[in-house]
C-alpha cells in the first residue's frame, strides 16, 4: 500500500515514525498531486493542513487520516480523533482490513465573475444591488442557471478551473475579520481563546456590510436574507475556531450544508450573547436566521472576503454549493 505522510517541512519526520508498518510503504511530503493519489494519506497538522488537501482528494478513492498536529484540530475533533494517540489507533485498524472509512460532504466555493464576459451580453443579466448601491429586490433575481453559465465562461477565459473546496465552514463579516486577526497569531494562543480575543478586537473597528444571501434547500424553496451583517457561516461541521459550535445542528454527511446569518445587532447585545457560541445556543437568539441549503448565492455591496476552514478563499459575489460525498476519510 503507497501511503503518503503530509506534513509542512519544518516538521520533524519523527511524527511519521509510530503509523510506519510493514503493510504500508509510506513516503513523506508537503503536497498531493490529483493525478498521483496513494492508497491512502496521512495529514499530519490542522484544519488549515486539511483544506489544502482538499482540491486533491475531492471526489478520490483515496481516504485520509487526519493526525491532529495543528492550532485548531476542529476537523479532526468532529471525527472523534482528540489527539494523535487516537489516529494512531484507527491507522492499526484501517490496516488490519476494517472499514472504518466515513464518506463525507464538502463545501464548494465558486467566485463570480462580476461583469460577464462579452459573449454574455445576449443573456438578461440582474444584479442584487440598484445603481445607488441599495439592495431593493428587482424583478428577476440572478438566477443560478444564469449565474453558472457566466462563471462557467469566466473559467474558461481565464484558462482555468478553481476549485475552492471547503471540509469545515466558510464566513463572512465578522466572521472572516476574526480569522484576519487571528490568523499571524502563535499557534498556542489561537489554540487556548485566541479566537475569542481575535473576536472581540475585530469587533472594537467592525462595520457592518450590505449582504444579500439568496438560499436554496434541497427541495428547491428559496430564502432571502439580507441587511447589515454582523456574521454569515455555512458549511458541513459544526464546530470551527478551537471549539466555536457556530453551526450546532450540521451533519458532516447529510448531503446539506448549514447556515448561520446574524444582523447587525448593538453592541451591548452583541457582548451579552457571544459567549453562546460556544455552545451553540446563539440560534436562539430571535434575531439568528439557522437554515439548511444545498446552494447559496451571496453578494455585497463592496467585495467582501470569504475564509474557510481558518483559510482566505476569495471575495463576493460566489456561490456555495455542497458536494455529497466527496471525502473518504479514516475515522477511529
Amino acid at each position: 500500500m503507497r501511503v503518503a505522510a503530509i506534513l509542512h517541512p519544518y516538521r520533524s519526520s519523527q511524527l511519521v515514525e509510530p503509523f510506519r508498518d510493514e503493510r504500508a510503504n509510506i513516503f513523506r511530503g508537503n503536497a498531493l498531486e490529483p493525478n498521483d493519489l496513494p492508497d491512502a494519506a496521512l495529514i499530519f497538522g490542522g484544519d488549515g493542513s486539511v483544506h489544502r488537501v482538499l482540491p486533491a482528494l475531492a471526489n478520490s478513492a483515496t481516504p485520509m487520516l487526519v493526525v491532529p498536529h495543528g492550532s485548531a484540530n476542529d476537523f479532526a475533533h468532529c471525527l472523534g480523533i482528540r489527539d494523535v494517540t487516537t489516529a494512531l489507533r484507527a491507522w492499526k485498524k484501517y490496516l488490519e482490513g476494517h472499514r472504518n472509512v466515513r464518506v463525507l460532504d464538502l463545501g464548494l466555493v465558486r467566485p463570480l465573475a462580476q461583469r460577464a464576459p462579452e459573449e454574455m451580453d445576449e443573456v438578461p443579466t440582474r444584479t442584487f444591488a440598484d445603481t445607488d448601491g441599495r439592495f431593493a429586490r428587482p424583478d428577476e433575481l440572478l438566477g443560478p442557471v444564469i449565474m453558472r453559465r457566466h462563471l462557467r465562461l469566466a473559467e474558461e477565459n481565464d484558462g482555468q478551473k478553481s476549485q475552492l473546496y471547503v471540509a469545515g465552514i466558510a464566513g463572512l463579516g465578522l466572521d472572516a475579520e476574526t480569522n484576519r486577526v487571528a490568523d499571524p497569531m502563535p499557534g498556542l494562543v489561537r489554540r487556548y481563546g485566541g479566537y475569542m480575543l481575535a473576536a472581540l478586537r475585530a469587533l472594537a473597528s467592525y462595520r457592518a456590510p450590505q449582504v444579500r444571501m439568496v438560499c436554496y434547500d434541497a427541495a428547491g424553496k428559496e430564502t432571502v436574507l439580507e441587511g447589515p451583517t454582523l456574521f454569515a457561516a455555512i458549511g458541513s461541521a459544526p464546530v470551527y475556531g478551537s471549539g466555536i459550535r457556530m453551526l450546532p445542528r450540521a451533519q458532516m454527511d447529510d448531503g446539506e450544508l448549514d447556515l448561520c446569518w446574524v444582523p447587525m445587532l448593538p453592541i451591548t447585545k452583541i457582548l451579552r450573547h457571544i459567549l453562546k457560541i460556544y455552545s451553540g445556543r446563539h440560534i436562539e437568539v430571535p434575531e439568528v436566521s439557522y437554515q439548511r441549503t444545498v446552494q447559496v448565492f451571496v453578494e455585497s455591496e463592496e467585495p467582501l472576503p470569504l475564509w474557510g476552514d481558518g483559510e482566505p478563499l476569495c471575495q463576493t459575489p460566489a456561490e456555495i454549493t455542497v458536494v455529497p460525498g466527496a471525502l473518504r476519510v479514516i475515522v477511529p
